[in-house]
């Protein structure tokens, strides 16, 4: 018997989302029942991250965003003009 982690849901769907889960399950390279785990995680959760990745965030960690705008950046059009008609050529 294998050791599996958690309870057993049992649910009747047709046999087409059955396939169609399989398929997309496939397609990840994921197990029917991880794929179902996965659908049934984002429903009560919400969306997490992208397959693969790993959050290293702590409860503690600050956001990578300041908590403030920064200033204002200044433009090229915003400099004040400087007429360079009087220099002399060299």
């Amino acid at each position: 018997m294998a050791n599996r982690k958690g309870v057993f849901i049992g649910a009747y769907v047709p046999n087409e989302l059955k396939e169609s889960l399989r398929r997309r399950a496939a397609g990840e390279h994921r197990t029917l029942s991880q794929e179902i785990t996965r659908i049934l995680i984002e429903a009560v959760h919400g969306k997490g991250l992208p397959s693969g990745s790993v959050d290293r965030r702590t409860g503690t960690t600050i956001p990578r965003r300041r908590a403030s705008d920064p200033p204002i950046r200044r433009r090229a059009e915003d400099l004040p003009y400087i007429d360079t008609s009087h220099r002399e050529k060299k």
